[in-house]
């Protein structure tokens, strides 16, 4: 066997074992990379390569968006509109019977919007959802469930951090994966009220239909939904008709979520202040990660590793579908022991090329990793949004998170299985802006 494929193979194992130690990913990930290339090409090419990558990840163009991304969604939160959000959907469905857990789902997918963070969303959501579905008379299985699930809606919809950095290390279009994500979106959304419904239909929750509101009560929840239903129709318009970039769709999002705190007046100085703060601090957390896995790819590129592994898959490229079921089951491996990003940074350099050579879209196959990377956050018995939720609320039992959170990993299996079965699902959006 090649020596540098070794090497590569060590590299990637010691990077999965420091991360399973809480080493930070872009940590593990830059000292294996520079370690690696040290040793295949020596300290003066790693130098090299090292300052290289970073001056190329810092000026790249399709990661110019993220600091707008990132601030915008800071903004949203300090003029409080993921509880308004909350409360507005609440007012909307609140008075049918699962009302208040598909409020949380609905939510949960406009707060994943502003934060695209699938832990943020559970933990804020968590707060807000799960008291208000106890005096309801939810279980607390179902209850805590629909909290988990709703979560994970954070990391699909635009704007998507994730799909940012997918398109950044895949190097796709980052409008095409953006809009290949609306029939997905709308497919979990649905399967997620079925799986309430189901839960409903088949225990003894005694959950409660509130009194329907008034019409004055929901013309208002109607006015708390405009900023985000707004910003969210203008990225998708806008990258639809071609008329903005995604960047300036980015620079657009902020200026109006911006200008609805001002005039609004529920963004104070102080409020503004946190938010630029936050954001410098995320998004250079952000780079350095980004910067990390960009060497790390230069280095599993040296050591041929991701050729060798398209070698190994040689014997089942010819069924694409084998190729996505094999991946299937090592991302709910992975799910169980770390968070999305570092699955996502960890594997899309090896299964990339995989992909490429089984004829699968990459742009396709960037909305399949991010739902399965989706699911894995929510397999029992630890995937991370559960353990997210026991440590906000630790008079959960954990029996109760894996009873309540079954329903939606069938409905995410069913997800999965429509966009494999059908991938116009996903790609009649790109193709039709095209």
């Amino acid at each position: 066997m090649d020596a540098g494929i070794v090497i590569g193979g060590i590299g990637f194992a010691a990077t999965l074992v420091l991360i399973l130690l809480e080493v930070p990913v872009g940590v593990a990930m830059g000292l294996v990379a520079l370690a690696g290339c040290s040793y295949i090409i020596g300290t003066e090419g790693m130098l090299t390569i090292g300052a290289t990558t970073v001056w190329e990840s810092l000026t790249n163009y399709t990661l110019a968006m993220l600091p707008l991304f990132v601030f915008m969604g800071n903004i949203a939160v300090q003029c409080g509109l993921s509880s308004r959000l909350y409360e507005a959907m609440r007012t909307l469905l609140g008075h049918q019977r699962g009302g208040l857990a598909m409020a949380t789902i609905s939510a949960s997918a406009g707060f994943g919007m502003i934060s695209g963070s699938s832990l943020a969303t559970t933990a804020t959501m968590g707060r807000i959802a799960l008291p208000e579905m106890a005096r309801a008379g939810y279980s607390q299985s179902l209850a805590s469930g629909t909290v988990a699930a709703g979560g994970t809606l954070g990391i699909l919809i635009p704007p998507s951090t994730v799909l940012v950095i997918y398109a950044f290390l895949a190097e796709q279009s980052i409008r095409q994966l953006l809009l290949a994500t609306a029939g997905p979106i709308s497919i979990a959304i649905l399967l997620y009220f079925s799986a309430i419904w189901f839960s409903l239909k088949i225990s003894r929750s005694s959950a409660t239909e509130r009194p329907r509101a008034s019409k004055q009560e929901r013309l208002n929840a109607w006015k708390e939904l405009g900023p985000p239903v707004s910003v969210f129709s203008l990225i998708m318009l806008g990258l639809y008709s071609g008329y903005f970039t995604a960047n300036e769709t980015a620079a657009v999002g902020l200026v109006l979520v911006l200008g609805y705190g001002v005039l609004s007046r529920r963004l104070s100085k102080n409020g503004f202040v946190e938010a630029a703060t936050d954001t410098a601090k995320t998004c250079g957390a952000l780079y350095l990660v980004l910067i990390a896995a960009n060497l790390f790819n230069f280095f599993l590129a040296l050591s041929d590793l991701p050729f060798s592994l398209t070698a190994i898959f040689s014997g089942v490229l010819d069924s694409p579908l084998m190729v996505i079921l094999l991946m299937t089951c090592i991302y709910l491996v992975l799910g169980t022991l770390m968070d999305s990003l570092a699955m996502l940074l960890l594997t899309v350099p090896l299964f990339v090329p995989v992909a490429d050579a089984a004829g699968i879209d990459l742009v396709w196959f960037g909305i399949y990793v991010v739902m399965v990377v989706e699911m894995g956050l929510i397999t029992p018995p630890v995937g991370m949004n559960l353990f997210v939720l026991k440590a906000t609320n630790a008079d959960i039992p954990m029996v109760a998170l894996w009873k309540g959170v079954l329903p939606f990993v069938a409905a995410d299996f069913i997800r999965i299985g429509l966009i494999i079965a059908f991938p116009v699902l996903v790609m009649w959006l790109p193709d039709a802006a095209k």
